[in-house]
């Protein structure tokens, strides 16, 4: 029955019946928004979804993704969780047969095995890492997160595709650039792309921006602990695996499809970071002109040259990963009021302490929700919430400091956080 499903405005419906099998999540959506006209005397939609069953090879996640936003792999999460981080006033429930059907829909939804991203490989040919994503509906982590693929590059090796023999850095190449798919702001990917072009004509500089995101690039492909000294030579060495190169100008490509967040430069100077982007430790060490990013341990990090406090915060701390001395109570108090606590032995009247609270230097909040690693994705990348002024603090050794933020947190981020501190 098609006669309500596009193209009508009737605000007082109430309640809809999903009778109908719709892969679209477009039209999806347009069934759906039947019902989301606000109208008076209608507090709620109640919307009831008996489709899904008919076929074996109905598409679940494509459905929960357009309503919620998150990746493929998040929505097994909140689909085992009954949706924790929906908006205020949102509710989805599942009955726990239907809980059991539509997850094992999302396990065996998509050729996710070596084998099956082979096979959907050879099937499409020689095509751009963007079309062979459209056509699978696959994400590009899953592209990257069995080592032994040894990402699209390997991949089009394994489907013979690719026949030039790889170099000897490729392998560490292709580790790293699955440690890479976080990047999501204009200026890292545009060096990526130019960088992975190729080398320089006589004459001209490798990239005219920022040498600082050379730097980060640099850490990003061959770890924090590879010299910075050593940056010209180690571009020269990935210029010599073309197949990488031409696999990262196509990551790039992808990635900057999917950047879904405003990310306004930070403050000017040297230090080449947007707000609400997300880099890595090592990036934003890089940022601000550590050469030995790999030395940093702790969550804290005073650079005296930039005059500049690093915070890197995790708001799920587990004991597994922390010692009681540094379960420290971080959260968002509101998107723009951040509290935080100083390491164990920092007391008010310190020379840390004094600066925190006297302005003497430049905070910089860095923020994740947890610190469990993919094994080959590697640790997750911070959101980078920008500067934030002192307002007060309490305590001592450690102290309770109420930050604020220049820039509020993002929408999603601050539901988290605020989720996790309640």
């Amino acid at each position: 029955m098609d006669l309500f499903n596009e193209g009508v405005d009737l605000p007082m419906v109430d309640t809809i019946l999903m009778l109908r099998p719709t892969e679209s999540a477009t039209i999806f959506l347009q069934q759906l928004g039947r019902g989301l006209r606000l109208d008076d005397d209608k507090p709620c939609l109640t919307v009831l979804d008996f489709i899904g069953g008919q076929h074996a090879n109905f598409r679940f996640d494509l459905r929960w993704r357009a309503l919620t936003g998150v990746s493929r792999r998040a929505i097994t999460e909140a689909v085992r969780d009954d949706f924790p981080s929906l908006p205020s006033g949102c509710h989805v429930e599942l009955d726990r047969v239907a809980k059991e059907v539509v997850l094992a829909n999302l396990k065996s939804a998509l050729p996710t095995s070596k084998a099956g991203l082979v096979a959907e490989l050879r099937q499409l040919g020689d095509v751009r890492l963007a079309t062979f994503l459209r056509e699978t509906g696959l994400e590009i982590e899953d592209v990257y997160r069995s080592a032994s693929i040894g990402g699209w590059a390997g991949l089009r090796r394994l489907a013979g595709i690719e026949t030039a023999a790889p170099g000897e850095d490729d392998r560490e190449l292709g580790r790293a650039i699955g440690r890479m798919l976080h990047t999501d702001d204009t200026d890292r990917l545009e060096l990526l792309t130019r960088v992975a072009a190729g080398p320089p004509a006589p004459g001209q500089q490798v990239y005219a921006g920022s040498s600082r995101l050379l730097d980060m690039l640099h850490f990003s492909l061959w770890g924090p602990n590879a010299p910075l000294a050593t940056r010209d030579e180690r571009l020269a060495r990935l210029w010599k695996e073309p197949a990488r190169c031409t696999e990262l100008r196509q990551v790039a490509e992808v990635l900057r499809d999917r950047i879904h967040r405003v990310t306004p430069t930070a403050a000017p100077g040297a230090m080449p970071l947007r707000v609400h982007a997300r880099y890595s430790r090592n990036e934003a060490c890089a940022a601000f002109g550590m050469t030995n990013p790999g030395s940093l341990r702790e969550g804290v990090k005073w650079l005296p040259d930039a005059q500049a406090d690093l915070f890197f915060v995790t708001l799920v701390k587990s004991e597994a990963h922390y010692s009681p001395t540094t379960m420290y109570a971080d959260r968002a108090i509101t998107d723009t009021l951040f509290q935080w606590e100083s390491q164990s032995t920092t007391s008010a009247a310190s020379a840390t302490g004094q600066r925190y609270t006297s302005g003497g230097s430049t905070v910089h909040l860095f923020v994740r929700e947890t610190r469990i690693a993919d094994r080959d994705l590697g640790a997750p990348p911070y959101l980078y919430a920008g500067t934030m002024t002192y307002e007060s603090h309490t305590g001592d050794r450690p102290m309770r400091i109420l930050w604020r933020l220049d820039h509020a947190l993002p929408a999603d981020v601050y539901a988290t956080a605020r989720t996790i501190a309640a």
